[in-house]
Protein backbone atom coordinates (compact mmCIF):
# COMPACT_ATOMS: atom_id res chain seq x y z
CA UNK A 1 0.00 0.00 0.00
CA UNK A 2 3.03 2.33 1.04
CA UNK A 3 4.82 1.82 -2.21
CA UNK A 4 1.48 2.78 -4.54
CA UNK A 5 0.66 5.86 -2.36
CA UNK A 6 4.38 6.62 -3.39
CA UNK A 7 3.77 6.45 -6.79
CA UNK A 8 0.42 8.20 -6.91
CA UNK A 9 2.08 11.00 -4.94
CA UNK A 10 5.57 11.41 -7.22
CA UNK A 11 3.29 11.32 -10.65
CA UNK A 12 0.59 14.51 -9.01
CA UNK A 13 4.02 15.88 -8.52
CA UNK A 14 5.31 15.41 -11.89
CA UNK A 15 1.72 16.79 -13.31
CA UNK A 16 1.64 19.62 -10.64
CA UNK A 17 4.92 21.08 -11.43
CA UNK A 18 4.42 20.33 -15.30
CA UNK A 19 1.37 22.17 -14.94
CA UNK A 20 3.02 24.96 -12.67
CA UNK A 21 5.75 25.62 -15.68
CA UNK A 22 3.19 26.33 -18.23
CA UNK A 23 3.30 29.82 -17.32
CA UNK A 24 6.49 30.51 -16.33
CA UNK A 25 7.29 29.15 -20.56
CA UNK A 26 4.40 31.61 -21.36
CA UNK A 27 5.67 34.60 -19.24
CA UNK A 28 8.69 34.64 -21.53
CA UNK A 29 6.55 35.55 -24.51
CA UNK A 30 4.48 38.12 -22.18
CA UNK A 31 4.44 41.91 -23.94
CA UNK A 32 6.24 43.40 -26.71
CA UNK A 33 9.39 44.01 -28.32
CA UNK A 34 9.12 46.81 -30.29
CA UNK A 35 11.29 48.65 -33.01
CA UNK A 36 10.66 52.52 -34.32
CA UNK A 37 13.16 54.19 -37.25
CA UNK A 38 13.70 58.14 -36.63
CA UNK A 39 14.73 60.33 -39.67
CA UNK A 40 17.72 61.64 -37.33
CA UNK A 41 19.43 64.05 -40.76
CA UNK A 42 18.08 64.13 -43.88
CA UNK A 43 20.02 66.15 -47.17
CA UNK A 44 18.47 64.95 -50.30
CA UNK A 45 21.56 62.73 -51.48
CA UNK A 46 21.34 60.87 -48.21
CA UNK A 47 20.34 60.40 -44.29
CA UNK A 48 20.53 59.36 -40.89
CA UNK A 49 18.77 56.95 -39.28
CA UNK A 50 18.26 55.72 -35.77
CA UNK A 51 16.92 53.00 -34.70
CA UNK A 52 15.78 51.93 -31.09
CA UNK A 53 14.61 48.35 -30.11
CA UNK A 54 12.59 48.49 -26.86
CA UNK A 55 12.10 45.94 -24.84
CA UNK A 56 8.59 45.84 -23.41
CA UNK A 57 7.86 42.51 -21.75
CA UNK A 58 8.48 41.60 -19.08
CA UNK A 59 11.19 39.28 -18.84
CA UNK A 60 15.04 40.06 -20.60
CA UNK A 61 15.17 39.66 -24.10
CA UNK A 62 18.68 38.17 -25.07
CA UNK A 63 18.56 39.04 -28.50
CA UNK A 64 16.64 40.87 -31.77
CA UNK A 65 16.03 40.70 -34.90
CA UNK A 66 15.00 43.28 -37.20
CA UNK A 67 13.68 42.44 -40.90
CA UNK A 68 12.80 45.48 -42.96
CA UNK A 69 12.27 46.71 -46.64
CA UNK A 70 13.11 49.78 -47.59
CA UNK A 71 11.73 51.74 -50.52
CA UNK A 72 13.07 51.89 -53.89
CA UNK A 73 15.91 54.28 -54.54
CA UNK A 74 17.00 53.90 -50.65
CA UNK A 75 19.89 51.94 -49.22
CA UNK A 76 21.60 51.53 -46.55
CA UNK A 77 25.30 52.66 -47.26
CA UNK A 78 27.05 52.25 -43.98
CA UNK A 79 25.82 51.46 -40.21
CA UNK A 80 26.68 51.12 -36.55
CA UNK A 81 25.84 49.07 -33.24
CA UNK A 82 24.12 46.14 -34.69
CA UNK A 83 25.55 43.69 -37.53
CA UNK A 84 23.51 44.75 -41.08
CA UNK A 85 23.50 42.39 -43.90
CA UNK A 86 21.21 42.81 -47.05
CA UNK A 87 19.67 41.30 -50.21
CA UNK A 88 18.34 43.75 -52.69
CA UNK A 89 16.58 46.09 -50.80
CA UNK A 90 15.60 43.79 -47.77
CA UNK A 91 17.58 44.75 -44.81
CA UNK A 92 18.47 42.25 -41.76
CA UNK A 93 19.75 43.73 -38.61
CA UNK A 94 20.89 41.95 -35.37
CA UNK A 95 22.49 42.43 -32.08
CA UNK A 96 26.19 42.76 -32.05
CA UNK A 97 27.87 39.71 -30.13
CA UNK A 98 29.01 42.17 -27.37
CA UNK A 99 25.85 43.51 -26.65
CA UNK A 100 24.27 42.95 -23.79
CA UNK A 101 20.66 41.37 -23.14
CA UNK A 102 17.54 43.79 -22.93
CA UNK A 103 16.00 44.32 -19.50
CA UNK A 104 12.30 44.64 -19.09
CA UNK A 105 11.46 48.67 -20.36
CA UNK A 106 15.21 48.51 -21.77
CA UNK A 107 16.36 50.21 -24.88
CA UNK A 108 18.74 50.12 -26.87
CA UNK A 109 19.53 52.42 -30.24
CA UNK A 110 21.35 51.58 -33.43
CA UNK A 111 22.01 53.47 -36.80
CA UNK A 112 22.38 54.05 -40.61
CA UNK A 113 23.51 56.53 -43.56
CA UNK A 114 21.46 55.78 -46.29
CA UNK A 115 21.60 56.94 -49.60
CA UNK A 116 18.72 59.17 -51.18
CA UNK A 117 16.25 60.93 -48.72
CA UNK A 118 14.67 59.28 -45.85
CA UNK A 119 11.82 57.28 -46.67
CA UNK A 120 10.86 55.01 -43.98
CA UNK A 121 11.22 51.14 -44.06
CA UNK A 122 8.65 48.51 -45.03
CA UNK A 123 7.33 45.01 -43.78
CA UNK A 124 9.12 45.98 -40.31
CA UNK A 125 9.24 42.98 -38.38
CA UNK A 126 11.31 42.34 -34.52
CA UNK A 127 12.46 38.83 -33.32
CA UNK A 128 9.15 37.64 -36.13
CA UNK A 129 6.76 40.27 -34.78
CA UNK A 130 5.65 43.47 -36.43
CA UNK A 131 8.08 46.61 -35.11
CA UNK A 132 4.50 48.28 -33.97
CA UNK A 133 3.71 45.42 -31.28
CA UNK A 134 1.55 42.37 -32.22
CA UNK A 135 1.41 39.91 -34.49
CA UNK A 136 3.90 39.53 -37.64
CA UNK A 137 2.67 41.25 -40.68
CA UNK A 138 1.33 39.33 -43.58
CA UNK A 139 3.58 37.89 -46.27
CA UNK A 140 0.40 37.87 -48.61
CA UNK A 141 -3.09 39.81 -49.17
CA UNK A 142 -5.59 37.76 -47.75
CA UNK A 143 -7.97 35.79 -49.72
CA UNK A 144 -10.69 37.67 -50.89
CA UNK A 145 -14.19 36.20 -50.54
CA UNK A 146 -17.35 36.15 -53.02
CA UNK A 147 -20.69 36.76 -51.43
CA UNK A 148 -22.78 33.82 -52.03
Amino acid sequence: MKRSLRRALWAGAVVAVTVAMVPVTTAFGAGTVTTTFTKAQDWGTGHETRVTVTNGSSATVSTWRIEFDLPSGTTISSSWDADVTSSGNHYVAVKKSWGGALAPGASFSWGYNGTGAYKAPLNCTVNGAACGGGTPPPTTPPPTTTPP
